[in-house]
């Protein structure tokens, strides 16, 4: 089993991990300062022949979130089947909208929060145009 992390490239079969980690929003700093970012997602996933697993971790530095909605877009042709976490749907064309659950809207400062899904593929990528809630994340 194999590991890939990076910017964009495509997981292939054979037990391959993939991970990136996106930075979204960005908290005010006096002039000069660096400043961090508000909200960073990580995109994990482990690929096998024919499908994968992955999952988005939604580590919020910035203020509280009440309420979340996370889009991105499949490269390649994927069918979800499976979910947990959230309430995903997903158009033809590979747009996939996932939002909370019940149990799970509020994401406290300081707090990470994870959801993912299963999914058939022959293969997949990083996607490139993740958001939360209409910010690049």
């Amino acid at each position: 089993m194999g590991t890939w992390t990076g910017k964009s490239g495509r997981a292939r079969a054979g037990g391959v991990v993939a991970g990136i980690a996106l930075a979204a929003g960005t908290v005010s700093a006096p002039a000069g300062a660096q400043s961090a970012p508000a909200v960073v997602c990580t995109y994990t996933a482990t690929v096998w022949h024919g499908g994968f697993m992955a999952n988005v971790d939604i580590a919020n530095n910035g203020p509280e979130i009440d309420g979340w909605t996370v889009r991105w877009t499949f490269a390649e042709p994927t069918t979800i089947v499976g979910t947990w976490s959230s309430l995903i749907s997903q158009t033809a064309s590979g747009e996939v909208v996932a939002t909370n659950a019940s149990y799970n809207a509020v994401i406290r400062t300081g707090q990470v929060l994870e959801f993912g899904w299963s999914a058939d593929a022959v293969t997949t990528s990083i996607p490139t145009d993740i958001t939360i809630n209409a910010v690049p994340c």
